[in-house]
């Protein structure tokens, strides 16, 4: 299996057995809905992982512009903030559960899904290998805006990451993780997120 058809062999289940089915199975309280303070919404894990891929693929891997740009959806999404959401206080949190319009986040995430796609298949097999230049990470990070003010710490986070560790990292680890707690976030309202 070569790493591109290891990539999309993650990647499909990813996006049809847990993503697209939160969308079908929750309504708009229960996206919303942070079932204590210090737990964020499932509309806000959604929210994250669409920028975390957009990022991690478009600036870090390819090193062209986010799909938050091209298509200019931050207004669509009804945010002002460009970050992807690390850091937040409580209050921030609350504020992106609320004001993020819930259509617009949906419409988001599936045109990051088909950017990555068309990413990916194009990729070079040597661009994997390829490490992230320290001055790319803290353009993205602090001068486009990716990180939070309050999380200054990923700079040294990404250092020496290669361009298929962000590959991986963002379009599928990362991910993953966050089905988990968008799985416990709906088990704790009493709903099952992705339909097991």
């Amino acid at each position: 299996m070569d790493p591109k058809e290891f990539f999309f062999a993650r990647y499909d289940p990813l996006c049809r057995r847990y993503l697209d089915p939160v969308w079908e199975r929750l309504n708009e309280i229960q996206l919303r809905r942070r079932p204590a303070p210090t737990l964020n919404s499932i509309a806000w894990n959604m929210w994250h992982v669409a920028r975390a891929e957009d990022v991690g693929v478009n600036r870090f891997v390819v090193d062209r512009p986010q799909v938050l740009d091209d298509e200019k959806w931050l207004a669509r999404l009804g945010l002002d903030v460009r970050h992807q959401g690390t850091g937040q206080t409580e209050a921030e949190a609350d504020d992106t559960s609320t004001r993020i319009k819930l259509d617009a986040l949906r419409e988001y995430g599936k045109a990051v899904e088909r950017r990555t796609r068309s990413v990916v298949e194009a990729l070079a097999p040597t661009v994997f290998d390829e490490t992230l230049a320290p001055e790319t990470i803290h353009r993205v990070l602090f001068v486009e805006g990716f990180a939070h003010a309050n999380a200054p710490w990923l700079e040294q986070a990404y250092t020496g990451w290669s361009k298929g560790k962000c590959l991986i990292h963002f379009a599928l680890t990362h991910t993953y993780q966050h089905t988990g707690e968008i799985a416990v976030l709906g088990s704790l309202q009493g709903v099952d997120a992705f339909g097991f």
